[in-house]
C-alpha cells in the first residue's frame, strides 16, 4: 500500500493511496495541475484514478471535482449527506453526476483490491468521514 499526501490544509486537500493495481485519490480541494505534480510523485497519472472518495463536501476538499470528473470521469465515493452538499455547489461545473457512490459510515466496500471502510468523524459539515 502506497500513501502520499499531496497537500493538507485550509488552502486544499488531497491524498492518494495505492496498490499496484488500484488507485485512489482522497478529498480534491487543490487545482488538478497540483493533483497531477502530487501523483506524479506516486508515478500516477489522472487516467490512473479507480476512483475519488470525499471525506466532506468543504470547497477545501472537492474544488477541483468537477474539472477532475469532465477530464476523466470516475466512480465518487461518499456519505449521503456529503453527496447532498456537493450536488448543491454550483462553483463545481457541470460533470457527469450519475458517478456517485453512496456510502455509509461502519459498512465496508472495496475499490480495486482495496479494502475501506468510512467511520464518521466531528466537523462542521452535512456527514463528514474518515477512511480506514
Amino acid at each position: 500500500m502506497r500513501f502520499l499526501n499531496i497537500a493538507s490544509g485550509s488552502s486544499g486537500n488531497a491524498t492518494y493511496i495505492g496498490t499496484e493495481d488500484t488507485h485512489i485519490l482522497i478529498d480534491a480541494g487543490i487545482s488538478r495541475k497540483r493533483i497531477n505534480e502530487g501523483l506524479a510523485k506516486a508515478d500516477v497519472t489522472l487516467n490512473d484514478l479507480d476512483a475519488i472518495l470525499i471525506t466532506h463536501e468543504h470547497i477545501d476538499h472537492i474544488s477541483a471535482l468537477g474539472v477532475l470528473e469532465r477530464t476523466r470521469p470516475v466512480p465518487i465515493y461518499a456519505t449521503h449527506g456529503t453527496i447532498e452538499g456537493i450536488l448543491s455547489c454550483p462553483m463545481l461545473g457541470d460533470y457527469p453526476k450519475d458517478l456517485f457512490v453512496e456510502i455509509d459510515p461502519d459498512v465496508p466496500f472495496t475499490v480495486g483490491d482495496v479494502s475501506l471502510q468510512a467511520f464518521s468523524i466531528s466537523h462542521d459539515a452535512a456527514d463528514p468521514v474518515g477512511y480506514r
